[in-house]
């Protein structure tokens, strides 16, 4: 998942609030700390890396001395890893050995970079980075057989190396050897793994067998020589690293074999997401500064590579499902508790359908003693935003808080503000998730080329914090000498989290973890059950919701019911569940009871009290009536939409707290001509605009807009051709150092541009009881053509030729839902005939929208579109299809004249009638591509209201002379 561009302009804020309020903060405490970075340091970023997909694409460079966006002293003081919320001081100062030690985190990432300091040991002096394995692929280095004829040089395609005597001392024959080249680690700095100031290198590695196993050599410094080089041996047997020349990354080697010959994968870490994930978790003496630490810095490291970081971050085929059973493995072989966190996901299309939650379900009923956590995703605040594999039912979700000493610099007197939920939050809503909230902003390490970038927010960083938790829980319980199922540490912490007063358990789920009151839970002997809850299919539910969501409101007089169907796993005793509800329109019985068998319980509607255009949300809570004192076990979670209608205009004047977020639910017919939402921020320091469409998805005319201080405006549009009948939802968000006041405006356009048609051609038609006068206007927007992309398990591309009048390019790119649910993930790369990445980000659903800028050197090239699959199992489907549609702009349309009337129609249409006009003929200046549509566009304009769009290809009639 990937940050927007507003939510990355929001998190550059956090980051400049957070540095004042380090600088500050540090200089108050220590008088002698250094004043701020260096002037000639890199400048702060957002650092925005919130899932494991990042956006957007940079071409190589020199690497800068650089230093970090605040220095790592001051940070600390100023408390820029988030402890203090969720009780880490207050535990590790009353149990300071229960600090994670005994206990692994595996993180299952982009990689993790083995030379910063922070990551090198535990508190107890063992090794932090238990192992480092590899499952992408990206890594791999192909070796063929190196003949040796006794002499002192050898050569490796062009490339000749000396010293090769010393290493045949080490080792006999055969020996093997393979290019590592830059150009395969995709546009980053880190790929310039030299740190030459380019990334065309290609390095000549050697792997030999020794007498205690195989190794690498390698020319690190570039001279052409093996003498003053060492032997490099797998990682789990030396823990070595490496690093090239003056290069970016720490690189860790993978040495295995196959039938006699040897098998080669680099791990490194050239996305710094895992990097910063893992400090989060686990981090030690962070930046070489003692006591400096993540949350569990006792706790050792599995970094487990899923992700292939040249393709944007995507996992790749069955690497998710080998790194866990890997990690399990591992941590059975010596007898050690298992925290996995899973810093990653895509949105959902059917929630609770994907192929990748029914295999984390299934780990997790296989390793009932393995707790798995998983960032919720960042698509928020919308509902039903969830990504998966959070979604899994089995997993520990994670929504994310920005942590109070990030939302301001501090001012004399002022406490600073409360934690707030991240506006870019996914929430619940299909189901009961996320589970828990936890910081998600936070200073951490980062590889070296990286520097300057140590602070980054995202739910990615949210889910860290919670395994650390997990781990610091399981730590205490060895000491005890005893363990917690993965069950236990998940209801220790959300019976005992504490809620965030006036907002929902879809925006946070139980609330923040108390870890104190966690571990007091566990010291109690409590003991959980793992219920699996249901909603049943009333009132239109998903057949698979673990929530009951009535997005369109209730169907009717009659729904008023709602059942859900709980079972039990694990081979639990009967029980007896008492049942509470927590909204005054809620109903249910007083307990349910199981003896062996799943359970129906039925709740019940107040339809009097669901009137008004709004969201209800209710749950029923459930505890066992052996144990009380132990919490609730499970949420019946319930949520009506009743949306607000759009035959009037609507506009709502309301004001918001800090950090808080309002939801206006809007219902638009089949027919509509369009939406337009309209954002007017009256005071405060500004906010921000969010619309969805009625399948939870960002929209994709446009997903959000952020607004600066008060009097400012802003508005979110989509045209008929992007337009779904049923229930949008707008949402406004107030920044989290400031409250506002706002007022939102939402209207359907009184008239719809219903058709384009070839001759070209339109038809127009009014969408409410009364007649319309309207202006309309035509243009010639462009030109797009629907290319298939086709695959058999591997990359599929497509090459598109561009014409010397576009400005940029605009691709569609959309698979099937089928599809989708088979996929961890779906990479996209878009290279222009020079080779320069022009688009890494992946796709976000099973339809992606991008815009590609095009520049003197792409124009008269061909676009090369590649699109490659990561399936959740290993076993890749024989073939695969997704479709590309490609739309080129020009820097300005062509208008089009309506024949009879001129270049703009004043026409006045009538309900119940639609009208028709027909454009003048393509202007002999528009030269489409061959096999391209003319891209043509109708505006229609009423005298009050928003107007109607819509474009749409249609193939070129007669060109006028």
């Amino acid at each position: 998942m990937s940050a927007g561009r507003a939510q990355q302009a929001i998190l550059h804020k956090i980051v400049v609030a957070a540095t004042a309020a380090a600088l500050a903060a540090g200089c108050a405490a220590n008088p002698n700390s250094a004043s701020g970075p260096d002037p000639e340091a890199s400048s702060a970023s957002s650092g925005a890396a919130p899932a494991a997909h990042a956006a957007g694409s940079e071409q190589p460079r020199p690497l800068p001395a650089g230093r970090p966006v605040v220095p790592p002293q001051v940070a600390r003081l100023a408390g820029l890893m988030p402890l203090r919320s969720t009780g880490v001081e207050t535990f590790r100062q009353r149990y300071p050995a229960y600090d994670g030690r005994g206990v692994l985190i595996a993180v299952l990432d982009g990689g993790i970079d083995p030379s910063v300091p922070g990551l090198r040991t535990t508190t107890t002096g063992e090794r932090k980075l238990a192992d480092l394995r590899d499952f992408s692929g990206e890594g791999r280095i192909p070796l063929a057989p190196l003949p040796w004829e006794g002499r002192d040089t050898v050569e490796i395609a062009r490339y000749r190396l000396r010293g090769f005597a010393r290493v045949a001392h080490w080792a006999g024959p055969p020996f093997y050897a393979g290019m590592l080249r830059e150009r395969a680690l995709g546009s980053s700095r880190a790929a310039d793994i030299n740190g030459d100031g380019d990334r065309d290198d290609e390095i000549p590695v050697v792997v030999a067998r020794a007498s205690d196993g195989w190794f690498l050599i390698t020319d690190t410094n570039g001279d052409g020589s093996l003498d003053d080089e060492s032997p490099i041996y797998d990682y789990a047997q030396a823990a070595q690293t490496l690093s090239f020349g003056t290069g970016p990354l720490g690189v860790a080697v993978n040495l295995s074999a196959v039938e006699g010959r040897p098998l080669l994968d680099l791990f490194f870490d050239n996305a710094s997401h895992g990097t910063h994930v893992a400090g989060i978790a686990a981090g030690h003496d962070l930046f070489g500064l003692p006591g400096f630490d993540g949350i569990a810095p006792g706790a050792q490291v599995l970094g487990l590579k899923i992700a292939d970081n040249s393709w944007g971050k995507i996992s790749v085929s069955g690497s998710m499902a080998e790194a866990l059973e890997y990690a399990a493995a591992y941590a059975e072989r010596r007898r050690m508790p298992l925290v996995v966190n899973l810093s990653y996901g895509v949105g959902n299309g059917r929630e609770g359908t994907a192929a990748v939650d029914s295999l984390l379900d299934a780990f997790a009923l296989a390793h009932p003693d393995v707790l798995v956590v998983v960032s919720a995703g960042n698509d928020g605040p919308g509902l039903s935003t969830v990504g998966s594999p959070a979604s899994a039912e089995l997993v520990l979700s994670v929504c994310a808080l920005v942590p109070g000493v990030f939302a301001r610099a501090p001012e004399p007197g002022v406490a600073p503000p409360p934690d707030v939920v991240g506006w870019w939050s996914a929430r619940g809503g299909e189901l009961a998730k996320p589970d828990l909230c936890a910081p998600g902003v936070a200073y951490s390490n980062v590889p070296p080329w990286r520097t300057g970038e140590e602070i980054a927010g995202g739910t990615s960083q949210a889910a860290p914090h919670v395994a650390g938790l997990a781990a610091l829980l399981q730590s205490g319980l060895l000491q005890q000498g005893r363990r917690a199922r993965a069950i236990d540490l998940e209801r220790a912490l959300s019976a005992t989290a504490v809620p965030l007063a006036g907002i929902s358990v879809l925006d946070q789920g139980a609330g923040v973890p108390n870890l104190p009151e966690a571990f007091q839970w566990l010291s109690a002997g409590h003991q959980a059950g793992i219920y699996r809850v249901r909603a049943l299919p009333d009132g239109g539910n998903s057949s698979l919701s673990t929530a009951a969501y009535r997005r369109a409101g209730l169907l009717g007089p009659a729904d008023t019911l709602q059942r859900f169907l709980i079972s039990t796993a694990g081979g639990q005793p009967a029980a007896r569940l008492l049942l509470s509800a927590d909204a005054p329109w809620l109903r249910a019985p007083a307990a349910v009871e199981f003896r062996g068998e799943p359970a129906v319980v039925s709740l019940t509607y107040d339809r009097a009290r669901l009137r008004a255009p709004g969201i209800y949300t209710g749950s029923v809570w459930a505890r066992t009536a052996t144990d009380t004192l132990a919490g609730w076990v499970l949420r019946l979670t319930n949520t009506i939409v009743v949306p607000y209608r759009l035959e009037q205009p609507l506009s709502e004047t309301r004001s918001l707290a800090p950090g808080s977020t309002d939801r206006l639910f809007l219902a638009v017919p089949e027919g509509a001509g369009g939406l337009h939402v309209a954002l007017h921020v009256l005071s405060g320091r500004g906010a921000m605009l969010h619309l969805f469409e009625p399948s939870g998805q960002p929209s994709r005319a446009g997903s959000s807009l952020e607004l600066g201080g008060a009097d400012s405006t802003g508005s979110l549009e989509v045209p008929g051709e992007d337009l779904t009948a049923g229930v949008y939802e707008a949402a406004v968000s107030a920044p989290p150092s400031s409250a506002i006041t706002y007022r939102l405006t939402a209207a359907a356009p009184s008239v719809a541009v219903r058709s384009i048609g070839t001759g070209p051609s339109a038809v127009l038609a009014v969408t409410g009881p009364e007649s319309v006068a309207v202006r309309v206007r035509a243009q010639v927007a462009g030109a797009a053509r629907v290319y298939e992309v086709r695959g058999r398990g591997s990359p599929g591309d497509i090459r598109v030729p561009v014409p010397d009048w576009a400005d940029y390019a605009m691709l569609d790119i959309s698979v099937t839902e089928e599809l989708w649910q088979q996929v961890t993930d779906i990479g996209v790369r878009v290279q222009d005939g020079r080779g320069r990445e022009l688009s890494d980000r992946p796709m976000d659903y099973a339809f992606d929208r991008r815009r590609i800028e095009l520049d003197s050197l792409s124009r008269g090239q061909n676009l090369t579109v590649a699109l490659r699959p990561a399936f959740a199992r290993r076993a890749e489907p024989a073939r695969w299809r997704a479709q590309v549609r490609v739309s080129f702009l020009p820097p300005q349309p062509l208008p089009l004249a309506i024949l009879g009337m001129g270049a703009v129609a004043e026409v006045t249409l009538t309900p119940d009638q639609e009208m028709g006009l027909q454009l003048s003929p393509l202007p002999g200046a528009f030269r489409p591509l061959d096999g391209y549509a003319a891209l043509v566009e109708v505006i229609a304009e009423p005298r009050s209201g928003p107007p109607a769009r819509r474009r749409a290809a249609v193939w070129p009639a007669p060109v006028s002379p």
